[in-house]
Order: C-alpha cells, then structure tokens, then sequence
C-alpha cells in the first residue's frame, strides 16, 4: 500500500508542476504581448513628438492656423502615456518583484515569511526604497 501511496503523491505533485510550468509560460507569453504592445505605443509616441517638433518650427516660422493639429498631437501623446502605464502595470501584476529582506537585502521567494540569511521576518508591507 505504501507503494501505491507514493506513487500517487508523486503523480500528483508531477501534476502541480505541470501546472505551475503551464502558468508561467501563460504569463511569459501575455507578458511579451503586453511588451510589444508598449513597444508600438513608444514608436507611436515618438512619431507624435517628432511631428510636434516639426509643427512648433512651422510655427515659429510664421505658419499660422496650427494650434488645433498641435493640441490633437498633445492629447493624443498623452493617452498613449496613459496606455503605456497600464500595460506596465499589467506587466508588474504577472510578474510581481521577489520580495527583498530589510535587513540584508537578499532577494527571497514571493512565499517567504523569514530571511533564510539573517533571520528577519518579512512583513507584507516592505518599506518603501
């Protein structure tokens, strides 16, 4: 019977990591979408100071009548930094920072409750860097 007992524990943790290997490469896939996403928004985002650039020069130049095109380009510059900070925030939740100890710094995984270095506990509210 010990046997069979063992057999099945190891089946079932074989199971749990499979799992958690398929969790991971889920949000190392999400996470590279969302990236590329951010990627596009920055070329979009620097297409959009370039032509401010250009309109500004016009502008000093003389060229009259560019007001509405230069507050269309800043609204728009600035959803697409809003739309970046989302996505990095998305980013963050799929990857949350290991937790660091205090005390020694030494980075420790998400679960801990104790350094393993020093010995300090970990409270789930780390001060601010």
């Amino acid at each position: 019977m010990t046997i069979l007992k063992k057999v099945t524990d190891g089946a079932k943790s074989i199971g749990e990591g499979a799992r958690t290997i398929g969790k991971k490469s889920s949000d190392l896939v999400e996470t590279t979408k969302l990236k590329m996403e951010i990627s596009k928004l920055e070329k979009e985002m620097e297409n959009n100071i370039s032509s401010l650039g250009n309109l500004v020069f016009m502008q000093y130049k003389g060229e009259e009548g560019l007001e509405d095109e230069v507050n269309r380009l800043l609204h728009s510059t600035g959803e697409l930094e809003e739309e970046m900070a989302d996505l990095q925030e998305q980013i963050t939740k799929l990857n949350p920072r290991p937790p660091l100890c205090p005390k020694c710094q030494t980075q420790l995984p998400l679960t801990a409750k104790y350094c393993f270095v020093c010995g300090t506990k970990i409270t789930d509210n780390p001060p601010e860097a």
